[in-house]
């Protein structure tokens, strides 16, 4: 092979001839393959030599799936790379089969995977189940059958490119400007080599496309960047924005593939081939899509980083927005990230110069974002005041009042702490001791918290009766559409929630229930939206700006002010609110990542959490910490399961890493108790 493999293989010695068990007659040249097995214990995450029969020396290149014993047992494996020489003394064992000709583990694909299991100390075999979906015999054939199409014309001449994929018109200059810029990168690509790509985040507001805005943006984009011969690589967090961008797709279709953890085996492996070789060229999928292997990556799109479904849940834990990062880095692609909201991380990376901001100034945000309302004074601490059902009346038109008539989106919380507790003998509600906000619980026992002051706290009285026993206020979404079903009798209440969630309603009166992350599409926008209750999950380090995220998804349903929209918001967290009335989560990230850096707290530094015994975690990290002394510095230790979060600065991020891997493997090859280790787990604080 021309380029090396990023593997730390060892140093094979001499050997005076290679001989296989069994007595078949070994390949001619290069008789030795290094076969990485698909091996779930991490000890064994490293080639092993296996030798190639002359029978299939046409067959075993390398990247290719095999067959071989290993301790007994017929194993799958994937041929890294084929040698002269190998460090075995003795005979070696023969490859049993190749499974497919098709080479699956080229050098790209392996340098990527590779730099996904350093960045989480991960194995590769782990990375791999990951990213190569189980091989479907079926799926492969018609999938190597298919020819790329040839790019449509609206790719092909860049007056109609325009025409059918123009930068929405109510979108920032800098918007059109970025776009602009990553068509003349990408067409002038080869004759500018080791020109910096253009990277950017951009916090989109309803504008005249409320809710899908971001489907106009990303299809610009991508289209300046396939129209240059390129590949592009688009991740959103559900099905729900999959099945919307699936319709919007147009003449980009036939170079499309969807990859999603929803595809038949069939399905799946034969979209992922069609990228892998080029005969599609245009990926869009949720978190399994974010690995897919592409031939010359020109653009990664991104929707909602902070999405709680990029998340990944097997080892070794890696994040769908960190992938992204890394591929733009690594394989020299543009990067685009979409959304209504702003992350922290996001905001770092702004800040530090990586990308670019695209936001809108304060005027364009009035202009293009829905008008936000509060309750009156005297009506606030009632769960529906009249104003709820004043806005409603308005956007369903039973009223002469001037405002947009069309549907009505009603957010209720689905998770998280109780947002209004209340004594169950007196009925009081219950409220902070230190600044007389409503108190928040997990449970009707407790713990209890605020989100205005901090305050946290496993026990709690009624101010009144001294009463220890409470009950939550909120109302789940079945009695809200029950109270909604009377006071509007003639128009129909819809519900979006659990198992039945909407995708979308057209665009007549009507009123919509739903639970936070289950909020269907509105054609045209809502006419207007009730957020109802607190979306605080609780005393958690990102709580305020998770709940800002699902409120401002809720908002961008909603139709601009310019266009009637409007939005009543019954939360009392005082932060979320005053974020949600300017509209502005760029300010809002911007004063977090302050207070982070100040209390050096993620993500201004990285974070390591082992879990386990304690005797196993305390060995553990005394090991860690003998190999990379004064980088760890803990932050949080937990009982019943026990664990320890530790932070280190960015500057030992390889070191720590690469120790931590070390004794991981170490101590499986020992035979020792297993220690869960994640690198920048989610959701820790």
């Amino acid at each position: 092979m021309d380029e090396p493999l990023p593997l730390d293989l060892p140093a094979p010695a001499v050997a005076a001839g290679v001989r296989l068990r069994g007595g078949a007659e070994p390949a001619e040249e290069l008789p030795v393959a290094q076969v990485l097995l698909e091996a779930s214990v991490p000890h064994l995450a490293r080639p092993f030599d296996y030798g190639v029969p002359a029978t299939l020396d046409a067959e075993a290149v390398p990247g290719v799936r095999v067959r071989v014993r290993f301790s007994g047992r017929l194993v799958s494996g994937f041929l890294v790379s084929r040698s002269t020489e190998t460090a075995h003394t003795g005979e070696l064992a023969p490859l049993e089969r190749v499974v497919s000709a098709l080479p699956v583990l080229t050098p790209a694909v392996l340098a990527l995977l590779q730099a996904v299991a350093d960045r989480w100390a991960g194995t590769l075999p782990d990375v791999l189940r990951l990213a190569v979906p189980a091989r479907h015999a079926a799926g492969e054939r018609s999938a190597l059958a298919a020819q790329a199409p040839a790019p449509p014309e609206e790719l092909s001449r860049p007056e109609r490119r325009t025409e059918s994929f123009p930068v929405p018109a109510d979108q920032t200059a800098d918007v059109h400007a970025f776009i602009a810029a990553l068509g003349e990168w990408a067409a002038a690509r080869s004759e500018a080599e080791g020109s910096a790509p253009p990277r950017a985040a951009a916090a989109l507001t309803p504008g005249d496309e409320p809710g899908t805005g971001w489907i106009g943006v990303g299809l610009a984009a991508a289209a300046a960047v396939l129209a240059a011969g390129r590949s592009v690589l688009w991740v959103v967090p559900d099905h729900r924005e999959l099945t919307a961008l699936t319709a919007r797709l147009g003449p980009l279709g036939p170079l499309t593939v969807r990859l999603s953890a929803d595809q038949g085996p069939q399905a799946r492996w034969s979209a992922w081939v069609r990228a892998h070789t080029g005969a599609a060229r245009l990926v869009i999928g949720t978190r399994a899509a974010s690995l897919a292997s592409l031939p010359d990556l020109g653009l990664v799109l991104l929707l909602e980083d902070g999405s709680d479904h990029y998340a990944e849940p097997r080892a070794p834990y890696p994040h769908a927005r960190e992938i992204c990062l890394l591929r733009s880095r690594l394989q020299d692609a543009a990067l685009l990230l979409l959304g209504t909201d702003r992350t922290v991380e996001v905001q770092r990376l702004a800040e530090s110069g990586w990308l670019a901001s695209l936001e809108r100034g304060r005027a364009e945000r009035r202009e293009t974002a829905p008008l936000v309302l509060i309750p009156r004074a005297e009506s606030a601490a009632e769960r529906m005041p009249p104003d709820v059902f004043e806005v409603i009346r308005d956007a369903l038109g039973r009223s002469k009042r001037e405002t947009a008539v069309g549907p009505v989106l009603v957010q209720v919380p689905r998770a998280g702490y109780l947002p209004v507790v209340a004594c169950a003998r007196c009925g009081d509600l219950l409220v902070c001791p230190r600044c007389e906000a409503h108190l928040s619980a997990a449970g009707p026992t407790g713990p209890f918290a605020c989100a205005r002051c901090g305050l946290r706290t496993g026990h709690a009285q009624c101010g009144r009766c001294r009463s220890e026993r409470f009950r939550a206020v909120v109302r789940g979404v079945e009695r809200t559409v029950e109270e909604l079903n009377r006071a509007f009798s003639g128009f129909p209440v819809l519900r979006s929630a659990g198992e039945e969630i909407l995708h979308s309603v057209p665009d007549e009166p009507s009123v919509v229930v739903a639970t936070t992350g289950a909020e269907p599409y509105a054609e045209g926008g809502y006419a207007a939206a009730v957020l109802l209750d607190t979306l605080w999950p609780g005393p958690v380090l990102d709580g305020i700006e998770r709940a800002v995220s699902r409120r401002l998804r809720a908002l961008s349903l909603v139709r601009a002010a310019s266009h009637g929209g409007r939005a009543l918001v019954l939360d009392d967290t005082p932060a979320v609110v005053r974020t949600l009335q300017t509209f502005d989560p760029v300010g809002a990230a911007a004063a977090v990542l302050a207070d982070r850096r100040a209390t050096r707290l993620p993500p201004a530094v990285r974070t390591l959490q082992l879990r386990g015994e304690r005797r196993d975690v305390t060995a553990f990290l005394a090991e860690v910490e003998a190999q990379v002394p004064a980088a760890l510095r803990l932050l949080l230790t937990e009982e019943e399961p026990h664990s320890r979060l530790l932070a280190f600065d960015y500057g030992h991020a390889a070191e720590v890493c690469a120790a931590v891997r070390a004794v991981s493997l170490r101590r499986s090859a020992a035979g020792e108790p297993i220690v869960r280790h994640v690198v920048d787990p989610h959701r820790a604080l």
